[in-house]
């Protein structure tokens, strides 16, 4: 298995009073796919390797879980894995139940993350004085404190592009009030870097 290619793509959360919440995920097709694995975390980061991630879940070829209706917050990530029980990288990680009162937010990637550098622009509907903390595969970047937001910096008009190894990588941008801890807003978006 090409595991580094695995990665689940896109990771979606949505809920019904009558199933739950239903983590669904684009299907791997490479042709030693096993099936795909379900972690939860209650704290970031949550990767396989922050130690705040259990295995919730070891399916076969479905591309959907139900995780009902969890109380109290979690974070989700799948991983696929192959007849050698070897994993992708992460998927993007989802929050259930998404944390009240959350403005939009809108990730942007700029540049050209298949043919050369790239990075990502982040803005929230909220107009109040807000920080950005800003995540690389699970792993907190950098914290900014003016807009505009972007990864893995800005220039004060949109965000600079890199190079971060070839493979998917997930950013993330968590937007809190500034100096608190009240979080208004969250988003991640996952590319796939072909380059190096």
């Amino acid at each position: 298995m090409n595991w580094v290619r695995t990665i689940v793509g896109v990771l979606v959360l949505w809920s019904s009073t009558a199933w739950g919440a239903m983590l669904t995920w684009q299907p791997n097709h490479e042709p030693d796919l096993a099936g795909y694995r379900i972690y939860q975390c209650s704290q970031q980061p949550c990767t396989r390797a922050s130690g705040h991630a259990s295995l919730l879940a070891t399916l076969g070829k479905t591309t959907s879980f139900n995780i009902g209706t969890p109380a109290v917050t979690h974070y989700y990530f799948v991983a696929a894995y192959d007849f050698s029980n070897k994993e992708s990288g992460n998927s993007n990680i989802v929050t259930f139940p998404p944390p009240p009162h959350m403005a939009p937010v809108t990730l942007t990637v700029v540049g050209h993350p298949a043919t050369g550098p790239w990075g990502v622009k982040a803005t929230t509907t909220d107009h109040r004085d807000v920080m950005a903390t800003v995540r690389l595969d699970g792993a907190v970047h950098h914290v900014e404190h003016t807009a505009p937001y972007g990864f893995p910096d800005n220039n004060a008009t949109t965000a600079t592009t890199g190079l971060f190894g070839i493979g998917w990588h997930t950013v993330e941008f968590d937007f809190y009030v500034e100096g608190t801890t009240t979080e208004i807003g969250r988003g991640c978006v996952t590319v796939h870097e072909m380059t190096s």
